[in-house]
């Protein structure tokens, strides 16, 4: 069973998430240098996340192109921002599957840093159980 109620309380929570990340944590402006666009295909409940410099959508419209296409469940997504599982072992194990220029997506990531020490404050805000 998902931590996330059903698609649209998900679609809220990485709306919310992400415009943050994108939008006041400075990742944006690296993805605008890089030329660099997200799309996650989730699972468990199923829904679409894609984020660029200049935008974070969800759902059925987040179903575009990008530079990177990454697969992963929802409950992956809280094992990844609560540290419980890194990217490179994630992607080892197929627990996020990836297509596109990895190395673009490991550029990134330091910028991220920060987002794991606010990340609870947004599973309370949103009523996802961290547990």
């Amino acid at each position: 069973m998902s931590l996330f109620k059903d698609s649209d309380h998900m679609n809220e929570f990485l709306q919310d998430l992400w415009t943050y990340i994108v939008f006041e944590s400075g990742l944006g402006e690296k993805m605008k240098g890089d030329e660099t666009s997200l799309k996650y295909v989730i699972s468990d409940p199923d829904s679409y996340l894609y984020v660029d410099a200049e935008n974070v959508i969800t759902g059925k419209e987040a179903n575009r192109d990008a530079v990177i296409t990454m697969e992963l469940s929802g409950d992956t997504i809280i094992q990844f921002w609560t540290k419980q599982l890194s990217l490179p072992v994630a992607l080892a194990t197929r627990k996020i599957k990836s297509k596109g220029p990895i190395p673009k997506v490991l550029k990134l990531l330091p910028a991220l840093k920060p987002v794991y020490e606010i990340f609870p404050e947004y599973c309370k805000k949103h009523n996802v159980p961290l547990n």
